[in-house]
């Protein structure tokens, strides 16, 4: 298992099919590309980086995120711009397939 970015517990996690786990400050999903920030070791301002949404284990995610008292949803832009684009209030919330 790998561990990606600085761990905090006001981060949410990506946990990867391939047992890596990501802390992320934002995430958003493009055309099945999840894009997300992390905050790298150096400590400087967050750096995007991109994966196929297929690399999430989606379950083991919304469950660990869960419990960590976050709520897992799925936006198609960053946090800031859809705050600027959606004022009405946060997305709905997603509830993943199930399989």
């Amino acid at each position: 298992m790998y561990v990606y970015g600085e761990e905090r517990p006001d981060l949410p996690q990506f946990f990867l099919k391939d047992g890596t786990i990501l802390n992320v400050t934002d995430y958003w999903l493009i055309d099945d590309q999840l894009h997300f920030t992390m905050i790298e070791e150096n400590g400087t301002k967050p750096a995007e980086h991109v994966i196929p949404f297929d690399a999430l284990d989606l379950q083991t995610t919304v469950d660990a995120n869960t419990r960590r008292g976050f709520r897992f949803m799925l936006r198609n832009e960053p946090f800031e711009q859809y705050l600027r684009d959606h004022s009405e209030g946060p997305p709905p919330i997603v509830t993943p397939p199930r399989e």
